[in-house]
Formats: C-alpha cells, structure tokens, sequence
C-alpha cells in the first residue's frame, strides 16, 4: 500500500506528541515539517527552536522554517502531498495553501468543536467549570475553527488538572489518534458540517488576565484562573506591594471579608473573595523560586491585613 504523504505544520509543545507518533506510522510518510523561526530566549540571546523542531531533529525529518508560509506554496504544490496537517502553528494559513492537498488540510483543535472556537479552548474549558472535553479533527476551510468535523474524542477533565497537565492529556490524546484519523478521512473523505448556532468563541489570553481580584471574584472564579493559566500569564496577587504568584490553591470556607488576609498557626492563609475564600497551597514570590505556603509565611514579617486592588 502506497504511504500517505503528509505535511506537518505546527509550533507549540501539544504538536510534539502528535509528530512524534506520525513520524513511527509506517503508512504515513512526512514530507517535511514546517515551524515557526527560531526565537530569542527569555534570558539570553541565544535562538531557541520550537517544540516541533526538536521534534523533528530527534526524528530526522526534514524541516522548513520560512518567514511567511507563503513562501512555501510552489514546494507544496510540487510535492502534492495527500494531507497539510496543521497542530497549533500560530500563523494563519492561506486558504489557496489549504487547498494544495489532493485529500484536503486538517486541523487538530483542543476542544469538542463547535466548542470554544478561538485561540484558547483548553484555558476555556478550565475557566468554565467543564467536566467533559476532548480533541475535534476537522477539515480546513479558511474559516477559523469552523470546517467540517472529520472526527472527535471525549477526555474527562480531573479536579486537580490545571493547563499543563490537561493539554499534555489531550495531546497524547490526539498522538494516540491521529494516524487512523487520517488514514480513515484519506479512504472515505466523510466528514460532518458543523452547527454554527451551537458555536462559542474563545479570545486570545492577554498578561493581565493573570491579576486575581478578590473584591470582584469569587474563590471559585479565581481557583479556576489559576488553573488555567498555570503556564501563562499565570495568577498573582499583590502583597505588600510585590506580585505573588498563586501556583495551585483550594477553596476554604469563608471566615473574612472580600480582600481580607487571614493567616492560622503561621501555616494556612484565606483570602477572603465575594465569596468563599481562596488558600493558597503554593506560591511563587517576585524573582524567587516556588515553595509551599508554609515556608513563605515562614518568610513574612509583615502580613498585610488586605490584599492591594
């Protein structure tokens, strides 16, 4: 049997999974991968590659890093692979490219779509309270998010789980997945319309949806941020004037007010919210390390009777 060609297109980390499987796949044969330039580090100068290109070095793949994917539309076309697959690129996609394929372009999306469409539908689904979500393969139309589904699987979502852990689940997920994924829709082309009417929308995270407002937010509200922005921007609060990040909490019942700092045998701290009150397990201080609740308060001289708004 011939080996379906496919070009991968991808960035981020939850793509790594994915290439990785696919490039084992003995009837799936990778064209090349295309990812985004190497970037500066946090820290340094140094070009950093992206997820996907450690992959595909680790793999021996070939690998394109152009400044615009456009740039790529005559060696697509050239190649005439059967499938683009496109896993959090990052870029928006052409739809003459999309179209270049002979069985069509796919997109693997972190949500069970029409669900939270948009940039971020795993944070979506955390900030939502949601039991239930999963991974939808849907056939890329130029529309964002909004082509026919081809396939989908369930994941339920833990209490403990927070951004890292849920997105690493739903990409092994879609590793585990995709190859027959693929080999289906390249045998049958079947794939369903989505319903708009039942369409939701997510928006792009920005820095300062990491602040938690006490005053304006309930514990469950800002327990459920900071799951869901566990990796960025992540949560914080003001103490003392200095930005304190809240890595993982629980919610206590309420003995304070919105705002109020009560701490109990130099070990438990609540913060009061509009209701119910936010506990810190772990915390991050302004440039030091992470460490329990009980050592930072170790660490305090002067525990401020509010937290500042």
């Amino acid at each position: 049997m011939q080996k379906i060609k496919v070009i991968f297109i991808g960035t981020g980390e939850f793509g790594s999974p994915i290439l990785e499987a696919l490039s084992a796949n003995n009837k799936i044969e990778i064209q090349f991968v295309v990812t985004s330039e190497d970037k500066p580090a946090k820290r340094n100068l140094n070009l950093m590659p992206s997820p996907i290109k450690q992959t595909a070095l680790m793999n021996k793949l070939f690998i394109q890093q152009p400044h615009s994917i456009s740039g790529l539309k005559q060696k697509i076309a050239q190649i005439k692979p059967d499938i683009l697959l496109v896993v959090s690129y990052g870029e928006i996609i052409p739809k003459d490219l999309l179209e270049i394929p002979t069985r069509g372009s796919i997109n693997i999306h972190g949500s069970l779509l029409p669900k939270y469409r948009g940039a971020s539908p795993i944070q979506a689904g955390l900030l939502n309270g949601d039991k239930v979500t999963g991974v939808t393969w849907i056939k890329m139309t130029g529309k964002m998010d909004a082509g026919p589904i081809i396939d989908k699987k369930e994941l339920d979502i833990d209490n403990g789980d927070n951004y890292d852990s849920l997105s690493h689940k739903l990409s092994k997920l879609a590793a585990l997945h995709t190859g027959n994924v693929i080999e289906t829709f390249v045998k049958t082309g079947k794939s369903i319309e989505q319903n708009p009417k039942e369409a939701t929308y997510c928006r792009r995270i920005e820095k300062t949806d990491g602040m938690l407002d006490p005053y304006n937010e309930t514990a469950e509200q800002m327990i459920r941020k900071i799951k869901a922005y566990s990796t960025w921007p992540k949560c914080s609060i003001l103490w003392n004037n200095k930005r304190i990040i809240i890595t993982s909490a629980t919610v206590g019942e309420q003995k304070n007010s919105s705002g109020e700092v009560a701490v109990f045998e130099n070990k438990i701290l609540a913060i009061g919210t509009q209701k119910g009150a936010v506990m810190p397990t772990k915390v991050q201080p302004e440039s030091k390390r992470e460490m329990s609740i009980e050592e930072f308060l170790r660490g305090q001289k002067n525990i401020p009777q509010k937290i500042s708004s």
